[in-house]
């Protein structure tokens, strides 16, 4: 984007998917990249790529990963697949709705969670994370919103152009194929 437009002034933030999305209705932003959407007029949202999302335990961590474990609220569908695939456990104490914060308790708190491999992966090469072996994987799409009718659609178009791109280029390294990333967004316009 800086190469294209050079002019036009980034701004990188992380946040809850609702406020994200508010703030975008409201101009405040000019894109998010999410992994909850929530239906909005004047949104419009695109699959962007396909996460996988593991089960990662600190390395230093002996005891089992179920007596330091963070729940990451992935939405509904993931408390659903998460329950039925460990039914009987004990709901964790402690959970998190960002990425990051349950990221930083693992590695802080020689925790276990379910984070994107793709925050995890530097971490796991390291050998300061490793996987749960049999534990299930799940995958959650990661999605793009901007408004419908943009403020500057040109900017937009290349900022989405590129972001896009990169989805693409990332999505073959992690080894998925295109109609992975083309789930449907049905009822999210």
């Amino acid at each position: 984007m800086r190469a294209k437009r050079p002019n036009v002034a980034l701004r990188l933030e992380g946040s809850f998917p609702d406020l994200a999305i508010d703030q975008l209705a409201e101009g405040l932003l000019d894109i998010c990249i999410l992994y909850l959407p929530r239906p909005h007029p004047g949104i419009v949202y695109e699959t962007l790529a396909v996460d996988q999302v593991v089960l990662v335990q600190h390395a230093a961590q002996a005891r089992p990963w179920t007596e330091n474990y963070i729940l990451m609220d992935w939405g509904l569908e993931f408390r659903i697949e998460h329950d039925r695939a460990f039914a009987g456990m004990v709901k964790p104490a402690i959970s998190a709705g960002l990425v990051f914060i349950g990221l930083q308790h693992v590695l802080s708190q020689q925790a276990a969670a379910y984070l994107p491999l793709s925050a995890v992966s530097g971490h796991i090469e390291r050998g300061e994370m490793r996987r749960i072996d049999n534990a299930p994987v799940f995958q959650r799409p990661i999605y793009l919103a901007y408004p419908s009718n943009p403020v500057s659609s040109d900017v937009l178009d290349v900022a989405l152009t590129g972001l896009r791109s990169l989805a693409r280029d990332w999505t073959s390294e992690q080894g998925f194929s295109e109609g992975d990333r083309s789930l449907g967004m049905a009822g999210l316009r």
